[in-house]
């Protein structure tokens, strides 16, 4: 199995080809073959190790990707072979404030996507909707969930309000579509 990882911080020659032989899940894990990732500006930021939380050594990158279930282990009740999922950004946070104890994150201090064949507690994953592409599921994990709390979150946007982004990066574009989806003025500020 190919997949890759972050050896080397600073720039994109640290992050080396590897073959690996093709994982087998443990009794609450899922195995995906991932059929599309997406990288996102947090990436960069672990790449060159500017990142808040560091990586762990020889990590396999990127957070965001999507891809069908191939293996599930004994213990496994959310998924079955076939089904169409998406990592979870931080994968250990379920609900509730935020802690040290569930700071893990794909692409930092658990593996990534950047791989054929990833492994996934049952608990990291959620279902994709058919009608998204792989490319599209892909972006979900990040931008479009950070979009989506900071819009929807605590004191969530109302129809006729102005919602303003900064730049055009990934997290700005999604803000904007749910915001029109929300019936809100969306402007972009560069």
């Amino acid at each position: 199995m190919r997949t890759y990882q972050l050896e080397t911080l600073g720039d994109p020659s640290g992050i080396v080809e590897r073959d690996r032989q093709p994982p087998s899940p443990g009794p609450h894990d899922i195995v995906i073959r991932v059929r599309a990732a997406a990288l996102n500006k947090r990436d960069l930021f672990i790449l060159h190790g500017s990142y808040p939380i560091p990586a762990k050594p020889g990590v396999v990158p990127l957070s965001d990707g999507a891809g069908d279930v191939i293996a599930v282990g004994t213990a496994v009740t959310r998924f079955r072979i076939g089904d169409r999922v998406a990592g979870n950004y931080f994968a250990r946070w379920k609900s509730g404030p935020i802690t040290p104890e569930v700071f893990d994150q794909l692409g930092c201090t658990l593996d990534g996507m950047a791989s054929e064949l990833a492994v996934l507690d049952e608990q990291w994953a959620v279902k994709v909707p058919a009608h998204l592409s792989w490319e599209q599921a892909a972006t979900l994990p990040c931008a479009a969930l950070t979009a989506w709390s900071s819009l929807m979150g605590p004191v969530p946007i109302i129809a006729g309000q102005t919602v303003l982004t900064l730049g055009t990066g990934g997290v700005s574009l999604f803000a904007l579509q749910l915001a029109k989806a929300a019936a809100c003025t969306a402007r972009s500020s560069c």
